[in-house]
């Protein structure tokens, strides 16, 4: 085996330091642990952002790996366990996570030149679902309970399955997430992004598909004094030549039924129409000077939210959560976000002054460089356990007194054979018996 190099150690341990002094308020607002609570927030946040945001493997592992590593980088002397920090997190979670988020998102406005773009802080929106296991707990908490009749026994525990909905609001020039809100499978994105509107910038403009649509949520936004650039398809009427701005200047006005019976004014929305070589595209805005090749620009960005959930769900192997209880499942969500976008964030500082490569930067890489950098230090910080130690323990664990049952809990696609039944037994038919001359059949 190759001597590693301590030189690498080193370089390793001192950027992971750099990483959590720079991502990590340095002060938190925290309620009072009791006597027996000795983890700092620094360290707790350090362990989740590593736990969930770059390692692989089972959570005991990447919890001793995260603990071994974060006492190296914060000089601390601790023991962590995995239930311990599940505990940890479910107890201060609520008040360390929007901290953490805060301090982040507050650290995108240094990134140089990517702050602002035609004029505004430009934000791009979509939400993804994440599959979560299927504890009645989870189910209870997360699943649609549809009162419906299904065809079987099997589409209706699809329709059951517990989903959890994160809705991001990603920055769109910085290539990074600003805020998110979590909810379960029937959680709806445009609540979640009308209540995400007071924390995004005064000037933000909103950038999303057809599915942020409604006369509720484009009113919320203008209220706001912020503005939108929306696709809009079938699902949406709009009118022309309502009042002074005529369809042949580019212009529409928005006002549905029962807005209108509420006394609620029309919108006045900008219509533009690109054509993507492939289909032709709708798009509203209501900035109503806003140029056909603006809107064109600013929409083909909006890709980047996509890949982000990419990235977390396929490359960081994220698309199913592990936790089985809905508390564990909600820490588990929010500190894989904000590890991924920890990383990201700081390899962009690390190619700030390079654009081209800050734009061409691989996800995969990054985490991968965050994993292998995290697990080379808790290597040199704890001692490697022995190979004939490790085989003399590699054994089936004693189930002698597990009291609950493995079999899978109405599983989806669990398939359900037919039992084949005894054997249909006959008496020899006369052309049988004719036949069985020709042998000696004793």
């Amino acid at each position: 085996m190759p001597h590693q190099d301590s030189t690498d150690i080193r370089t390793n341990l001192q950027a992971l330091k750099a990483v959590f002094r720079e991502l990590l308020p340095a002060k938190f607002d925290l309620p009072k642990s009791h006597g027996n609570a000795s983890l700092e927030p620094q360290a707790l946040a350090a362990m989740a952002i590593t736990c969930w945001g770059w390692l692989q493997g089972t959570l005991e592992e990447r919890t001793a790996t995260a603990q071994a590593m974060t006492c190296e980088a914060l000089q601390l002397d601790f023991t962590a366990t995995r239930q311990g920090l599940l505990k940890a997190l479910a107890r201060h979670g609520e008040a360390l996570i929007p901290q953490v988020v805060a301090h982040i998102a507050d650290q995108l406005r240094e990134l140089k030149g990517d702050w602002t773009q035609r004029g505004k802080v430009n934000f791009a929106v979509d939400g993804a679902k994440f599959l979560a296991p299927r504890t009645a707990a989870n189910q209870q908490q997360f699943a649609s309970k549809k009162e419906k009749q299904y065809a079987s026994k099997s589409n209706q525990s699809k329709a059951e399955s517990a989903q959890l909905l994160a809705t991001v609001v990603w920055h769109l020039t910085a290539g990074l997430p600003y805020r998110w809100r979590i909810a379960g499978s029937k959680g709806s994105e445009r609540h979640a992004l009308t209540d995400m509107l007071d924390e995004l910038p005064s000037n933000a403009r909103i950038i999303a598909d057809a599915e942020y649509v409604g006369y509720p949520l484009w009113s919320a936004i203008l209220d706001s004094k912020r503005s939108f650039l929306v696709r809009v398809g079938s699902n949406v009427s709009l009118l022309k030549n309502l009042g002074s701005l005529r369809i042949r200047n580019g212009f529409v006005y928005f006002w549905p039924t029962t807005a209108m019976r509420k006394l609620q004014p029309p919108l006045k929305l900008r219509l533009i129409k690109v054509d993507t070589g492939k289909e032709t595209i709708y798009l509203v805005s209501s900035e109503l000077d806003m140029s056909d090749q603006a809107a064109c620009e600013l929409y083909r960005q909006r890709w980047g939210v996509e890949v982000f959930f990419r990235t977390v769900k396929q490359s960081c192997q994220r698309s199913k959560l592990r936790c089985c209880t809905p508390r564990n499942l909600l820490t588990e969500i929010h500190w894989t976000l904000i590890g991924v976008w920890a990383a990201f964030y700081y390899a962009k500082q690390v190619q700030r002054d390079q654009p081209g490569k800050r734009a061409r930067l691989s996800p995969v890489k990054i985490i991968r460089a965050f994993a292998a950098a995290t697990t080379s230090v808790a290597l040199k910080a704890r001692a490697a356990a022995l190979l004939i130690s490790e085989l003399t323990q590699a054994v089936l664990a004693d189930e002698s007194n597990r009291t609950s049952s493995k079999k899978s809990r109405s599983y989806p696609r669990k398939k359900r054979p037919k039992s084949c039944g005894p054997p249909k037994i006959a008496s020899p038919t006369k052309l049988q018996m004719k036949y069985a001359k020709l042998f000696e059949v004793g």
